[in-house]
C-alpha cells in the first residue's frame, strides 16, 4: 500500500472575524489525503479556494484549524522553522506566474534549490543541464528570462521545482498564462517528469487535458474538497 504523502484532518479556513469584519468560511472540516506517486487533478471556479487550499498542504497557509500530516506525522504549524525546514526538502511549487530571477540564466534559475542544500555548483549545473534538455531546453540553457519564451520560462520554473525531487509537488494554475497549445505541451512534460521521478503532485487547472492525464479528480463546492 502507497504511503500518504500529505493528509488534511477537519482542516477549516476562514477570513474576517476580527475588527468588527464578517466572517467568511473558505474550507469547513475538509478531509483529504495524497498517496505516494498518485497525481491528483483540482478543478474549481475561479475564487472558490484553489489556491487556498494549494497554500494549506504546501503549508504555507498557518491560520487554519485542524491537523496537516506530512508523511503521517502531523506538522506543527506554527512551528516556522519546521515547517519551512519541510517546504525546502519535501515540497516544490509551480505557481502560475514563474517567478524566474530575471538576471540569471536559466540553468542558473534551475540550481538555485541544489545550492541551498550544499551541493557544488558544477554538481548542480550537471543535473540541471539534464533536467533541462528533458524539456527540450538544450538549446537555451544559458539564456535570460527575457530572452524565452512564456512556455519556455514556464518549463524552467518547473525543473527548478523538481530539481531536488520532492516528495510533493504544488502547481497552481501552471499553464493559465500560456495559449492552448502551448499549454498543453508543458502540462504533458510536467505529468511525464512527475512520473519518471515517482513524485506526487496535486495541480490545480482550468485546462481539460488535465483532467484526462491525472490519476485522480477532485473538486471544490461549497467549503468541501470530494473526488469526482
Amino acid at each position: 500500500m502507497n504511503k500518504e504523502i500529505v493528509s488534511l484532518r477537519k482542516v477549516s479556513k476562514w477570513y474576517g472575524g476580527q475588527g468588527g469584519l464578517p466572517k467568511t468560511s473558505i474550507f469547513n472540516e475538509i478531509d483529504f489525503s495524497l498517496k505516494e506517486k498518485e497525481i491528483v487533478g483540482l478543478f474549481a471556479p475561479s475564487g472558490s479556494g484553489k489556491t487556498t487550499f494549494l497554500q494549506i498542504a504546501g503549508l504555507l497557509d498557518t491560520q487554519i484549524e485542524g491537523n496537516v500530516f506530512i508523511f503521517g506525522s502531523k506538522v506543527a504549524i506554527g512551528n516556522d522553522y519546521r515547517t519551512s525546514h519541510i517546504r525546502r526538502r519535501k515540497i516544490g511549487f509551480v505557481f502560475q506566474f514563474h517567478h524566474l530571477l530575471q538576471e540569471f540564466s536559466a540553468v542558473e534559475n534551475v540550481i538555485f534549490p541544489l545550492l541551498f542544500e550544499g551541493l557544488p555548483r558544477n554538481s548542480a549545473i550537471k543535473k540541471a543541464t539534464y533536467l533541462l534538455k528533458k524539456v527540450g531546453m538544450e538549446d537555451k540553457l544559458y539564456n535570460r528570462p527575457a530572452e524565452l519564451s512564456g512556455g519556455e520560462q514556464q518549463r524552467v520554473a518547473i525543473c527548478r521545482a523538481i530539481i531536488n525531487k520532492p516528495a510533493l509537488l504544488l502547481a497552481d494554475e501552471p499553464t493559465g498564462n500560456l495559449d492552448q497549445k502551448t499549454a498543453d505541451s508543458v502540462m504533458g512534460l510536467l505529468i511525464k517528469l512527475l512520473k519518471e521521478n515517482n513524485l506526487s503532485g496535486i495541480i490545480a487547472s482550468h485546462n481539460p487535458k488535465v483532467a484526462e492525464i491525472v490519476d485522480r479528480r477532485i473538486m471544490i463546492s461549497n467549503g468541501k474538497v470530494s473526488d469526482f
